[in-house]
C-alpha cells in the first residue's frame, strides 16, 4: 500500500468516525416529536413535539376565528359611523345654508334651538340628534324651535338680515332727512307763530281799548236816553195840565 492510500485510509477513518459521534449525539439529544404534553416544564427548558405544536396551532386558530369575527364586527361599525359621519356632514351643510338664506320649509327661518339624542335613561345626551333615517335609508332634518329676535318673530338667515339691515339703514336715512326738513318747517311755522303771537297781542290790546271806549259811550247813551225819557214826561205832564188850565171854566168876577 502506498504512502497516498494509507493517508486516504486514515482520513477515511477520521470521517467514519465523526459522523458516528454526530449521529449518536443527535439520536441522545432528539426532541420527543411523539410524546404528550408535559405537565411541567423546567425553567430554562422549550421542548417541542406534534402536540404542542398541534395545541398551539389550534390556540392560534381560535384567537385567528375569534379576531376575524371581531373584525366582521368593528367593520359594520366603521361602516355604521361613516354613514353617519356623512349624514351630519350633509346636515351641517344644511344648516350653514340655512344660516345664509333660511329654510324654506320654516318660513326662511335659519336658527333653530338644538336638539339632542336620548340616552338609556330617557334624557338628553351631549350629542346634537341632526336627522331621522327612515327604513328605506332616507334622512330627515330635525330641528327644534326656532329662534326668535327682539321682535318675537323668528331670526332669518344672514343674507336676508343684511338685507333688511341696509333696507333698514336706507330707511333710516331717509326718515332723517325727513326729520330734518320737518325741523326747517318748524323753524318756519315756529317764526310765522312768534309774528301772529305778536299780532295777536297787538289785536288784544286793540280790542280792550275799544271795550273800554264801548262801555263808556255805553254808559253816556245810558244817561243820555234817560235824561231825554225825563224830558219827555216833564213836557207831557206841563202839556196836561196847560190843558186842564184851558178847559176848566173861570169863576165870575167880584
Amino acid at each position: 500500500m502506498t504512502l497516498i492510500g494509507k493517508l486516504l485510509a486514515f482520513l477515511n477513518l477520521l470521517g467514519g468516525l465523526a459522523i458516528i459521534t454526530w449521529a449518536t449525539t443527535e439520536y441522545v439529544f432528539r426532541p420527543g416529536w411523539f410524546e404528550p404534553i408535559p405537565d411541567r416544564i423546567e425553567k430554562g427548558n422549550e421542548p417541542v413535539n406534534f402536540a404542542m405544536l398541534k395545541q398551539e396551532t389550534e390556540i392560534l386558530g381560535k384567537a385567528a376565528d375569534a379576531a376575524s369575527g371581531q373584525w366582521g364586527e368593528n367593520l359594520k361599525v366603521l361602516v355604521k359611523v361613516e354613514k353617519e359621519r356623512d349624514n351630519r356632514r350633509k346636515e351641517f351643510a344644511n344648516r350653514l345654508a340655512w344660516i345664509q338664506k333660511g329654510n324654506p320649509g320654516k318660513g326662511g327661518a335659519g336658527f333653530f334651538h338644538p336638539v339632542y339624542l336620548k340616552d338609556a335613561a330617557g334624557k338628553d345626551s351631549s350629542v346634537l340628534q341632526l336627522y331621522d333615517e327612515a327604513p328605506d335609508g332616507s334622512i330627515t332634518s330635525v330641528v327644534g324651535d326656532p329662534i326668535k329676535g327682539p321682535d318675537n318673530k323668528p331670526l332669518k338667515g344672514v343674507e336676508t338680515l343684511l338685507t333688511n339691515f341696509t333696507n333698514d339703514v336706507k330707511e333710516v336715512e331717509r326718515l332723517a332727512l325727513r326729520n330734518a326738513e320737518h325741523r326747517r318747517k318748524y323753524a318756519e311755522l315756529s317764526g310765522q307763530i312768534l309774528q301772529e303771537d305778536a299780532r295777536l297781542d297787538a289785536m288784544l290790546v286793540i280790542r280792550d281799548s275799544v271795550l273800554s271806549e264801548s262801555f263808556y259811550l255805553a254808559t253816556f247813551e245810558l244817561n243820555v236816553y234817560e235824561t231825554r225819557t225825563t224830558v219827555f214826561n216833564r213836557k207831557r205832564q206841563l202839556t196836561q195840565r196847560l190843558r186842564e188850565l184851558e178847559t176848566k171854566p173861570q169863576a165870575p168876577p167880584k
